[in-house]
């Protein structure tokens, strides 16, 4: 008898793959879920959130370790409860060290492994790390790949994946995303606000000092625009932030980590954002929210070319120059979401249930 294992361990794959999990729900599917725990608090209160408790919690992140001795505890308590539950498959999705761990386990115990959120790449293995190499390697071991976009697809095939194990699904966030709109009843608006996160690997330290400095030139500029800071977890991240802006001015407003929910609440009001988060990219399309990229390349190339995003690294003068073009744009901006209309987990499991 099939038994499915769904698979997450941070705040984004948990809020990905909940439309999968409801979807699976519905249709009364055999199938555990496991949360490996490797964002602990943070991904708890999420998912107390949408009330959910999943099957299992593997808490590899108890103990502060590397990256190596997180996958390696990844790897060794999944098998754990392969060896208790005998799940016969395993979704997960992304490119965190969970899912690569995961992959690891389906290929080494010969499980089918359908990876969600396939095909994203940039063109340096280490921009994001470890991210693009997990992606990579992920595929290998991957039976079916769910790509949100033709781009992604593409990705694949030019690595030499079979086009019939390629399957463009669109992006689950969609779908969260339109679930939360309706249930929240969230009126999409534009007001005299401004949303920026930062927290890439690749930003820390002389790249953030940029973006920083070009922040606060903008909020002294635009006094009559509040700039909200939204601050990651990340404690390197957090004091440098914090050490940049001592003498700030009174329009930025630093905000601890919002709930999904909040979230969604604030980029439905915002006139633009400015980030350099990967999931922000995907949900502004369907927000009618142009996007200040702040990095130089991204594996989420249909942003920028359906004109939503603009990338601009760290460069100061490419991101005012880029404020000022937007932010005088005083129109509700109608763009069609290029990862999907919120049917994403419909499409998926129909086709892993039509599966031979």
């Amino acid at each position: 008898m099939k038994k499915i294992a769904i698979i997450y361990g941070t705040r984004p794959e948990f809020l990905k793959v909940l439309p999968i999990i409801f979807e699976a729900k519905k249709r009364n599917l055999n199938f555990i879920t496991i949360n490996t725990g490797q964002h602990s608090n943070l991904l708890n209160e999420l998912e107390n959130l949408f009330d959910f408790k999943p099957d299992y919690n593997l808490k590899v992140q108890d103990v502060i370790s590397s990256n190596s001795e997180l996958l390696s505890n990844i790897i060794l308590r999944i098998n754990d409860i392969l060896k208790k539950e005998n799940f016969t498959q395993i979704i997960s999705q992304g490119d965190t060290l969970t899912v690569y761990g995961a992959s690891i386990v389906s290929f080494l115990e010969k499980i089918p492994f359908y990876h969600i959120e396939a095909g994203l790449r940039t063109s340096n293995i280490n921009e994001p790390f470890p991210e693009e190499y997990n992606r990579r390697a992920t595929t290998l071991a991957t039976k079916l790949h769910f790509t949100p976009t033709l781009n992604s697809k593409n990705n694949l095939i030019n690595e030499g994946i079979l086009e019939k194990n390629i399957f463009i699904t669109g992006n689950t966030i969609i779908d969260m995303l339109h679930y939360v709109l309706k249930k929240e009843k969230i009126k999409i608006e534009k007001k005299n606000y401004v949303l920026i996160t930062a927290h890439r690997r690749e930003n820390i330290g002389e790249n953030l000092e940029k973006i920083g400095c070009a922040i606060k030139e903008l909020a002294s500029e635009n006094p009559n625009i509040i700039f909200y800071w939204l601050m990651h977890p990340n404690p390197n991240v957090r004091l440098q932030v914090k050490n940049l802006f001592e003498n700030s001015t009174q329009n930025i407003k630093f905000l601890e980590p919002l709930n999904y929910i909040e979230n969604v609440k604030l980029m439905s009001k915002v006139n633009l954002i400015i980030t350099d988060s990967g999931g922000i990219q995907e949900e502004a399309p369907s927000l009618n929210k142009k996007v200040i990229i702040l990095r130089e390349e991204t594996e989420r190339p249909e942003v920028v070319e359906c004109n939503c995003g603009v990338l601009v690294g760290s460069d100061i003068n490419k991101i005012k120059k880029n404020f000022y073009k937007e932010i005088k744009d005083e129109n509700i901006n109608l763009f069609s979401n290029p990862f999907g209309n919120g049917d994403s987990a419909i499409k998926i499991l129909d086709i892993i249930e039509n599966e031979n």
